[in-house]
């Protein structure tokens, strides 16, 4: 239990980082769900293209092309650019001692960088959440591209 209203923005912060840590695991496994289901194409797409009518390469193009955008977006999701990981203990000591701050302005001064960094690093994973929705289209995409060539393969 904080003491201070310092500790108590400071528990705040980590509590919001730790939050922001979990979205963006979560993320994670979903551009990575994304991702496995999206490479179904390549192999039914080899499939297909060695035994079906030559009208189903046009479909399986659609798809992969689908699958590379979706590829392109999964990974700006699963890798993006710029997070801040977290505040130096040490750089914040020297920082302290160079300013004569004492612990509650250490705690006040951490609380803001935390922060900061919460602020930065929710708006990169609002663009990785964007790139996985894109991503999801696409997935749609693909699948619907896949069933059209199945169906072409089907009919003739």
């Amino acid at each position: 239990m904080a003491r201070t209203p310092e500790e108590l923005a400071l528990d705040l912060s980590r509590a919001s980082l730790h939050s922001l840590e979990q979205s963006e695991n979560q993320l994670r496994e979903k551009a990575t769900a994304v991702l496995a289901a999206a490479s179904v194409v390549v192999p039914v797409a080899a499939l297909a293209v060695g035994h079906g009518p030559a009208g189903v390469a046009i479909p399986f193009g659609g798809a992969a092309v689908a699958y590379v955008l979706c590829v392109r977006e999964c990974g700006a999701a699963l890798f993006p650019q710029g997070v801040r990981t977290g505040l130096l203990g040490g750089d914040l000591l020297r920082a302290t001692k160079e300013s004569g701050a004492d612990l509650s302005g250490m705690q006040e001064a951490a609380a803001t960088y935390l922060d900061d960094g919460y602020k930065h690093n929710d708006a990169i994973l609002e663009t990785a959440a964007k790139c996985i929705g894109r991503a999801i289209v696409l997935l749609s995409i693909e699948v619907l591209a896949l069933v059209v060539a199945l169906v072409v393969i089907l009919v003739s």
